[in-house]
């Protein structure tokens, strides 16, 4: 069976609801990842300095 025809019904696979939502990444990555707590480790810490973002296309419109 087809998959790409299966997923047809979901509305929003093409972009996993990303188009409808704003996702706040840099929150993400500096309260969720590491669970709130920030520690170092044999000269390494859970959260690090700073994350490089890479810029984003907007989500495209479907036909």
């Amino acid at each position: 069976m087809d998959k790409k025809k299966d997923a047809e019904f979901l509305p929003d696979t093409h972009y996993e609801g990303k188009d409808n939502f704003y996702l706040d990444v840099d929150r993400m990555v500096n309260e969720g990842m590491s669970g709130g707590s920030v520690h170092m480790r044999a000269d390494s810490t859970n959260i690090e300095e700073e994350v490089d973002f890479f810029p984003e296309d907007p989500p495209k419109e479907i036909e």
